[in-house]
């Protein structure tokens, strides 16, 4: 086989199946071990708090971003997202549960008040001002989100009606 121009620009530009195979696997090896090596970019100090913390945690997945760290997880059944300064200090999280996990108080104060509505879901966020609760409401026509703070302090801060 002689090897002109042609064959060689076809060589280099159409590459044999062979070879996508290969640089496919190899793609795939990169990016599992990048998520592999990124707990080494979480200090230590960080891990084991986080182990401590959160002993029977499920599904950990760490995002080191700019300013912070992120690990999200899920832990008898709550789904959890937990912001980390780079020094390793708490910063905020969110935690997405159902009805059974809210506080006692705020939980019967909610079916008092909303006596005719459904409780959908709960956010719970907090961060260096407290505790704050979303919980999600429905009936037939409408959705409905109520904020309470620890005290059971309640407020709407949204509602949509549900498509005919």
């Amino acid at each position: 086989m002689v090897l002109n121009y042609q064959n060689l620009k076809r060589t280099i530009m159409k590459p044999s199946p062979s070879i996508r195979k290969h640089f496919l696997i190899l793609a795939c090896l990169l990016s599992v071990s990048a998520g592999v090596f990124a707990k080494d970019i979480i200090s230590e100090k960080l891990l084991k708090s986080f182990k401590q913390a959160f002993p029977n945690a499920q599904q950990v997945k760490w995002l080191e971003q700019s300013d912070k760290y992120t690990v999200n997880f899920t832990e008898n059944g709550i789904l959890t997202k937990i912001d980390y300064d780079k020094d390793g200090n708490f910063i905020g999280s969110l935690r997405y549960y159902t009805e059974k996990n809210l506080p006692v108080s705020i939980l019967v104060k909610l079916q008092k008040k909303y006596a005719d509505k459904k409780i959908f879901g709960v956010t719970e966020v907090t961060n260096e001002s407290g505790v704050e609760y979303y919980i999600k409401l429905e009936d037939d026509k409408n959705w409905i989100t109520v904020k309470s703070n620890n005290e059971g302090s309640m407020q709407v801060v949204e509602k949509y009606k549900k498509a005919s």
